[in-house]
């Protein structure tokens, strides 16, 4: 070889070994199955799952993580959720007819369905529209029961430590699919709640009723105390405390649990895919199980338990919602993560007053086809300043929906009799 040509090949090896070093690795898909952790993020992170990079699908909060925090991602190909007709046309019945109505708190011309099923990204009020697509389009049902489902308290370093049984039912008076009218009584309640705990001894009976309102008005509230065998009525600003001795707000239960109005200010972040469960496992906690693995399925047996890492992760599209908090709220902001296709929230990043990251809320769910309404399976919510978290695992198959009920089944007196 001459020394020309020694000195061209040289020079050519030279640039591959240096090009190679700046170009990333020749990116692969990734097959369903594969698990992202923090075994493998760095190797993976720059590879695709149906057209997505692996770190496109993760917000910054999500690959935090699964890099601190031993949380894993099960990848799983995406479905299509099955949406009810009766909603669907409820929905598109709603388009270009509705409006916020900021004096009274209310959607203007909203019936029934997702008041807002078409979405402007330019629209200055994009934002507020997703949360009442939220917060009056949800798929719940128009009453729906969930008899058992129990909540994990767990410290990060020692486990569970404490794993009351509770049941839940919720009664809507406006918005309903079901039956001859949307709305039922004079259209002031917006609907009704009944939680109470049937174990352990010392938490049994203990619960709340709530009714809720069509307007800026606040829930009214009442605790049935059973060692006292009294009722209380809770104060107006009870929306924003904890539930029982959980992780959880008022607020925070399906994620968010305010009226929109009550938010002084909502942003629109943008509009991307992330991973989510929107189709997940249903076999969440078996309550006759002998140890750990046996009645909690999804979660994994080492710190700090609270990892739903058994279930099955998707690409879902999702808009990114910024919620300011009311200046008496505990957090300052809530960052939410809403699939674009029908009002579900997977993920809920919390900020304290000092605009730290405190918390993070991760909700698993399905749609159920034969009743039409999607079924949170599992909820978590993490508590990150004080490494301890509350995860609620629901019995799916006990739970009803749509089933034959009125109004006045679920009151004041229905608690006070589930309490004894």
């Amino acid at each position: 070889m001459s020394a020309s040509r020694f000195a061209l090949h040289t020079l050519a090896a030279s640039l591959v070994v240096v090009c190679s070093g700046l170009l990333p690795a020749f990116a692969a898909e990734l097959p369903p199955g594969t698990v992202i952790s923090a075994e493998n993020i760095d190797e993976i992170e720059n590879d695709t799952f149906e057209g997505h990079s692996i770190a496109s699908l993760l917000s910054e909060k999500m690959e935090w993580r699964i890099r601190n925090t031993g949380w894993k991602l099960p990848l799983a190909n995406s479905q299509e959720v099955p949406l009810p007709q009766e909603w669907i046309s409820a929905s598109q019945a709603n388009d270009g007819k509705t409006s916020i109505n900021k004096d009274t708190c209310r959607v203007d011309g909203w019936s029934a369905g997702e008041p807002f099923p078409t979405i402007d990204e330019k629209d200055p009020q994009a934002a507020e529209k997703l949360v009442w697509n939220w917060h009056l389009g949800q798929l719940v049902g128009d009453v729906s029961q969930v008899p058992q489902f129990v909540q994990l308290l767990i410290d990060g370093e020692s486990g569970i430590h404490g794993a009351p049984v509770g049941e839940y039912t919720r009664y809507k008076m406006t918005g309903r699919l079901t039956g001859d009218n949307s709305v039922e009584g004079d259209g002031d309640e917006r609907g009704r709640q009944l939680l109470y705990f049937k174990s352990p001894s010392d938490m049994k009976g203990m619960g709340t009723y709530t009714v809720m309102y069509e307007s800026e008005k606040v829930p009214s509230v009442w605790a049935y105390i059973p060692t006292v065998r009294r009722v209380r009525r809770l104060s107006g600003g009870a929306w924003m405390d904890p539930v029982g001795s959980s992780d959880q707000l008022q607020d925070d239960m399906d994620m968010f649990n305010a009226r929109p109005c009550w938010y002084p200010e909502y942003q629109l972040l943008g509009k991307r895919w992330i991973l989510a469960v929107a189709n997940g496992k249903t076999d969440r906690w078996n309550p006759n199980g002998s140890d750990f693995n046996e009645k909690y399925p999804v979660l994994e047996n080492q710190p700090p338990y609270w990892n739903m890492n058994n279930d099955v992760f998707e690409p879902r599209e999702v808009y990114v919602v910024e919620a300011t908090t009311p200046s008496v709220h505990p957090y300052s902001k809530k960052v939410m993560y809403m699939d674009a296709k029908y009002p579900r929230i997977y993920y809920v990043e919390a900020y304290d007053r000092k605009g730290e990251f405190w918390k993070f809320m991760e909700t698993h769910s399905y749609l159920n086809e034969a009743e039409g309404d999607a079924r949170t399976t599992s909820v978590a919510v993490i508590d990150f300043q004080r490494n301890h978290a509350t995860v609620s695992l629901i019995d799916v198959a006990s739970w009803r929906s749509n089933f034959d009920a009125k109004a006045s089944d679920f009151s004041l007196q229905t608690l006070q009799k589930a309490g004894r």
